[in-house]
């Protein structure tokens, strides 16, 4: 259900008495953008105020989840919501603006506040700072491959160690292969109804796999053996998730396959992904002391999520879209990062990596990462699997240099180092990539 709001003045000034952001924001700003643009990720900028009227069918849907739009009238009858969240408004300006004649797929950053409400007596409206990324009509894995590349590797260069932070993955099925995993799963909740808590009772017609979440020990009991949505996937989905798994084990991307990660009511469908920062913290006991690992509890921080939106696309367009979007929050993340300088120069380099098979355009993911790290800026176009339509968008962007890997060089270790405009081109084994382009841009 909407909540209006007034349109006073006072209302409206309020959102420029939000909280200000710490400057530790501002290094972790530098660090997302330098990784953003290096994959191909370009800037948009979202208003934080949105019509309401293009954002209805969601609501209708269901898909919201508790995030309650925060809706207000004009005098006039119009009615607007803030913003709810940078990837959803994302696809809405992807639609206003006609983007559809565009080459896809499109790559953009965003970043700004999305505004809850927070509970409690005196109910207020706090924007939760929001950094994010959507690739608009890649319907294959890399697009949440290369997603959640740059998290993590955003991560790992503001200090966060792989032995903090936990990357949770999961397929929860299209819909096709959903509603037999729902029904699977309710029936088997019903069966056991009674040994629920009176909560995951009443969330059995709606919301069933609140259970997954729910922190009763007898409700624990019967949820370590509800059905999995794994055992329901369609061979598209499985195939989705199985080369996405794939990527990710090439960009040496720790992650835990989640089946619990699943939730009823939300935007993402297809496939989900949440990064946590594991944080221990003092438990406190009144009249009792703690020893070993009583003494500390580890909690669980949410810093990222994202997934595919296909669904809401659809809602939001009006015909069928696949789109890929995360968002990163800096509100509890200073926690888990060291106060290092980061650092960052500009790269000018033109190079373009052009690959050609499943196999190579798994190693992709590795080979740009090697390349960024010794300070060569790379394009590519990861979703196209032609080898002609590659150089052209390395001739449209102004490459010198086109790096051609194919399944031969995937397998062998090396790669094929062309020059655009002369067409000279040479393999080389890629530990010496980076120490070679460097000498063919000085010239």
């Amino acid at each position: 259900m909407s909540r209006q709001k007034p349109t006073t003045p006072d209302f409206i000034l309020h959102l420029d008495r939000l909280p200000q952001r710490e400057q530790f924001v501002i290094k972790l700003r530098k660090a997302f953008y330098a990784l953003a643009t290096f994959y191909g990720f370009e800037p948009i900028h979202i208003p934080p105020i949105e019509s309401y009227r293009l954002f209805a069918p969601l609501v209708r849907d269901g898909v919201l989840g508790e995030r309650t739009p925060l809706v207000f009238r004009t005098r006039e009858g119009f009615e607007y919501m803030l913003r709810l969240s940078g990837s959803i408004s994302a696809i809405r300006m992807y639609a206003s603006h006609r983007l559809q004649d565009e080459p896809h797929p499109l790559k953009f950053i965003f970043e700004g506040d999305a505004f809850v409400l927070m509970g409690g007596q005196d109910p207020k409206i706090e924007g939760v700072p929001e950094f994010g990324l959507v690739m608009i009509g890649e319907d294959g894995p890399i697009a949440e491959a290369e997603i959640l590349q740059v998290f993590w590797k955003m991560l790992g260069e503001i200090g966060a160690s792989n032995d903090s932070i936990e990357l949770r993955v999961n397929a929860v099925g299209c819909s096709e292969c959903r509603p037999p995993f729902r029904s699977q799963f309710v029936s088997y909740l019903r069966s056991r109804a009674a040994k629920l808590c009176k909560n995951c009772k009443r969330s059995l017609k709606r919301t069933p796999t609140l259970i997954l979440f729910c922190t009763e020990e007898k409700c624990k009991t019967v949820a370590t053996r509800v059905p999995q949505v794994l055992d329901f996937l369609c061979e598209r989905c499985k195939k989705h998730l199985r080369s996405l798994l794939e990527f990710l084990d090439e960009a040496r991307i720790p992650y835990f396959l989640d089946p619990r990660l699943f939730k009823e009511d939300s935007w993402f469908s297809v496939f989900v992904f949440e990064i946590c920062f594991r944080e221990e913290r003092a438990k406190k006991q009144e009249g009792q002391e703690l020893s070993g690992e009583e003494q500390t509890r580890v909690e669980s921080v949410l810093i990222a999520e994202g997934g595919r939106m296909s669904r809401v696309a659809e809602r939001i367009t009006g015909k069928p879209l696949e789109v890929v979007g995360g968002s990163i929050f800096f509100k509890d993340i200073e926690r888990l990062v060291s106060r290092r300088r980061v650092a960052g120069g500009e790269r000018k380099q033109k190079i373009f990596l052009v690959q050609l098979g499943e196999l190579a355009k798994r190693k992709s993911l590795g080979l740009l990462e090697m390349l960024r790290a010794g300070g060569v800026e790379v394009r590519e176009s990861l979703g196209r699997d032609s080898i002609k339509s590659q150089l052209k968008v390395a001739e449209r962007i102004g490459a010198r240099v086109a790096l051609i890997l194919g399944q031969k060089e995937a397998l062998d270790g090396t790669i094929i180092v062309r020059e655009v405009q002369s067409g000279i081109q040479e393999t080389i084994s890629q530990d010496k990539l980076v120490e070679v382009l460097k000498q063919k841009l000085k010239k």
